[in-house]
């Protein structure tokens, strides 16, 4: 593997070989193929065969199929892109819940669920779907990232509880054009995220978001012009856009439409604790059925025109390739 990874990077250093894809690429960008019959018959493999600390695009290009496997890019990794060939074409599954057991007998904790780890910096992920099929009564998590910065594009997250983790604080994390399905604080943690015209689809009754969002942190989990949408049969006013799982937790959703589940007050104060009283809770311009702010609970903040146009996507995570 050494030997490979070697190889790799030494083909980079004479300037690697050219490739064509929806993003502005550097001229010596170089391509894995991960397919049944190609060199790579897993993402991990391709992954592994990357070189480390890269500062030219690596892109990693997986063929239409249904990989079931851990997928992790590790820490070393950088200026990498999973690009797959289309969320119903290109799937990364497996099944882990925070109460399986590992070789040891303990339980595995949500921390070690996820189908799809990101440690690395500079990374981009495309065109597939990641998916955790634990389904109910356990966290799962689809996919957690790390440090950052990582953008997903045109990506589809799959899952019941705690779907996506975006763990680290300080991180800057990107969601364009995605889909997003769960139940049960299925976005959660402390990271700087943006969710930029996404679709959210909430498969059952729960809340949406749980930040984590450390105290001195400016912004956490912001929502801009998504769709939030009830998945089949789930009944009216029984979901929460967000609970105060952490003291200074936020969560802003800004010209966004929200469905019928939404419930009227909008926000949970779950196991009641003393956390609503700090959590930085926001709403602007919601429309939809599930929109009406008048019911909203007094702690939860309707934004005005001109703070609204503060919370941009280059405010909250800073100059990149979103």
């Amino acid at each position: 593997m050494k030997l490979l990874r070697a190889l790799i990077a030494f083909t980079i250093g004479l300037g690697g070989l050219a490739a064509a894809t929806a993003h502005a690429r550097p001229t010596g960008a170089i391509t894995l193929n991960v397919s049944p019959h190609g060199r790579f018959h897993s993402i991990q493999a391709a992954i592994n065969a990357a070189p480390e600390h890269s500062q030219t695009e690596v892109i990693i290009k997986i063929a239409p199929g249904k990989y079931r496997e851990l997928v992790t890019v590790p820490s070393p990794d950088s200026h990498l892109e999973l690009m797959g060939a289309g969320i119903r074409k290109t799937i990364i599954t497996y099944n882990l819940g925070a109460r399986d057991k590992n070789k040891s007998g303990h339980e595995l904790g949500t921390f070690h669920t996820p189908t799809v780890t990101i440690l690395g910096r500079h990374i981009e992920v495309s065109d597939l779907t990641i998916a955790n099929t634990f389904g109910k009564g356990s966290q799962a998590v689809a996919v957690r990232t790390g440090d950052g910065p990582v953008a997903f594009h045109h990506c589809r997250f799959l899952g019941w509880q705690d779907t996506v983790y975006v763990h680290n604080p300080h991180a800057r994390i990107y969601f364009g054009h995605c889909i997003i399905a769960g139940a049960i604080d299925f976005i959660f943690g402390k990271s700087y995220a943006v969710f930029n015209h996404c679709l959210i689809r909430c498969l059952g009754e729960g809340c949406i978001t749980a930040p984590a969002t450390p105290k001195r942190q400016k912004y956490g989990l912001v929502f801009l012009h998504c769709r939030i949408i009830a998945g089949k049969g789930v009944s009216q006013g029984v979901v929460h856009l967000g609970r105060p799982w952490r003291k200074y937790g936020y969560s802003a959703f800004v010209d966004c439409y929200m469905g019928r589940q939404i419930a009227p007050a909008g926000w949970l104060n779950w196991n009641h604790t003393n956390y609503y009283k700090t959590a930085r809770f926001y709403e602007f311009h919601s429309t939809g059925p599930g929109a009406d702010a008048s019911a909203r609970v007094p702690w939860s903040h309707q934004l005005s025109s001109a703070q609204a146009k503060l919370i941009t996507v280059k405010a909250v995570l800073g100059p990149g390739r979103w």
